[in-house]
């Protein structure tokens, strides 16, 4: 893990919190003064391996960006996929909120920030290019998922 606030334990700044969502793939188009609105909002949470950040099943309507360490998304015993620094969970129930699909769980200690869905409601709405880049993002997914699950298409 690199040195500085998210290897030991203290909080992140306000600068510190744009560059952790800036290496977030979502956010990473997006301009860092509307960031900056987005990382003040933010809650730092901190988690010890075997300790659940999602759970599957429920209803929230908030995602996490990962700022250090590795989590493993899974349904029972089997692994969906593991993430770590730059990668976010949850961002397709920040904005429709519904039963989550898998439980996120730590592998390692790890620092994310939460960014709840009435946040980034209220800011999509005065900031249109965060709005523009959260759904530009959410598109590419979908595509990739779709051509992933049809290479034909």
């Amino acid at each position: 893990m690199a040195d500085g606030p998210a290897a030991t334990g203290q909080s992140l700044g306000l600068v510190e919190r744009v560059a952790a969502l800036h290496r977030v793939e979502l956010f990473s188009g997006i301009p860092g003064r509307v960031l900056a609105a987005v990382g003040e909002a933010a809650v730092e949470h901190r988690l010890s391996p075997g300790e659940v950040l999602l759970e599957e099943g429920a209803v929230e309507a908030h995602l996490y960006a990962i700022v250090a360490g590795r989590v493993r998304v899974h349904r029972g015993d089997t692994t969906l996929v593991e993430l770590g620094p730059g990668s976010t969970v949850g961002e397709l129930a920040v904005l429709l909120p519904a039963p989550r699909a898998a439980t996120v769980t730590a592998l390692e200690p790890a620092h994310v920030l939460r960014v709840d869905g009435s946040v980034l409601d209220e800011l999509m709405v005065g900031w249109p290019e965060l709005a523009h880049g959260v759904i530009v993002e959410l598109v590419s997914r979908l595509r990739a998922t779709a051509e992933f699950a049809d290479p034909a298409s």
